[in-house]
């Protein structure tokens, strides 16, 4: 019985020492983002373009209005060609997005943005996005994107 304690301590004694490491590691990936934005196709990891294309299209789909809009699709368009991704990337990042609850994939959205070091960087995506939501004009669509931009901010 003492040798199973024994082995079972060392396992568990490996497996924590195996998660403080890979915990570093993701740390220090978060430590190494740049602090200012200058080339977003390179600074940022796919999660950060994804999130922004997401809530791009996501503000853009609130309403009718905004989903069939030249502007709400050009500013989508010039954030694809500044983020590098092909128009592929972008649907299969919508695609599944959207077999997300909501919640669920503002909050991915929200988590992967808060990352972001560079503030000004983000205020330009929340500009894009703030005129989507106005372009939709749906009061709602433009309180929910300045609350959720708030919380990304102060993070």
């Amino acid at each position: 019985m003492a040798v199973v304690l024994t082995i079972l301590g060392i396992v568990f004694l490996l497996f924590s020492a195996f998660m403080h490491y890979k915990a570093n590691k993701q740390e220090e990936k978060f430590n190494n983002r740049p602090s200012t934005i200058t080339s977003p196709s390179n600074d940022l990891s796919k999660n950060q373009k994804y999130a922004i294309i997401n809530i791009l299209a996501f503000t853009q789909g609130a309403t009718p209005i905004s989903a069939y809009s030249d502007e709400a699709n050009e500013i989508l368009n010039q954030w694809i060609s500044k983020l590098g991704l092909s128009k592929e990337e972008m649907e299969k990042s919508i695609r599944l997005s959207m077999s997300f609850s909501p919640e669920r994939s503002i909050q991915i959205i929200r988590d992967s943005m808060i990352e972001i070091k560079d503030k000004t960087f983000i205020l330009s995506v929340y500009h894009d996005v703030e005129r989507i939501a106005q372009i939709s004009d749906d009061e709602d669509t433009v309180d929910f994107m300045e609350e959720l931009f708030n919380d990304i901010l102060t993070h």
